[in-house]
């Protein structure tokens, strides 16, 4: 029989069967071994501070994340081309459309001349409505068509008329009530004021004492 610290008489083993004081003279039972640790990096098995196979110093924990490769930008389509192609017009000083303006004894006709000097002009039409005129600062008038560059047709309007781009992807054109009106074609009438006016590729417009607009339609 051996005796605990509390001198209590008990059966041998490591404990007192009376108190549960550990017995004079055990011997403890040896620690537990510690689970086996794996290096915060690569995970291989490591027994000390620093990993054996990559080096990596497991104090400063857990090695940081690195981010996520971006995904590949996904492109975004091009807007189609228009119903009906892409058109233009083109602008030009026209002398057969002047000397028609001077025989109808037009406004100021007899003082009017016919441009020395002229240069080709293309506006794309490029947006559901376009204004036709000359722009005036003071007035706040930008059309998109302008033509307010040398030289400059005295019987344009500041705000002349208007293309409309239709539905199906033609266009019109509407004359907005203008001084000296717009003439469509080969028609000797200017066309009604503030009425939409169909056009075709190839259709000319007439503006002012010698200035003309040709409707361009390149396919799509």
């Amino acid at each position: 029989m051996t005796g605990c610290t509390e001198d209590h008489a008990t059966a041998t083993g490591e404990y007192c069967d009376v108190c549960g004081l550990r017995l004079r003279g055990a011997t403890a039972a040896p620690p537990a071994p510690a689970p086996p640790q794996s290096c915060p990096s690569c995970g291989a098995a490591r027994e000390g501070r620093f990993c054996e196979v990559c080096g990596y110093d497991s104090a400063l924990g857990p090695p940081p994340q690195s981010a996520a490769p971006a995904p590949p930008p996904v492109p975004v389509p091009a807007d189609p081309a228009p119903a009906g192609g892409t058109w233009t017009v083109v602008v030009r000083a026209d002398r057969a459309w002047f000397e028609e303006v001077v025989r109808r004894d037009g406004p100021d006709a007899a003082a009017l001349q016919f441009p020395a000097f002229s240069t080709e002009r293309r506006f794309a039409l490029d947006r559901p409505q376009l204004a036709l005129g000359r722009r005036s600062r003071s007035r706040g008038i930008e059309p998109e068509i302008d033509l307010s560059a040398p030289p400059v047709d005295p019987g344009v309007s500041a705000l002349h008329a208007l293309f409309v781009r239709r539905d199906d992807g033609g266009w019109d054109v509407v004359d907005l009530d203008s001084t000296n009106g717009t003439v469509v074609g080969a028609g000797p009438d200017p066309i009604p004021p503030n009425t939409p006016v169909p056009l075709a590729d190839g259709d000319v417009v007439k503006v002012g004492a010698w200035t003309t607009l040709t409707l361009v339609r390149q396919a799509s």
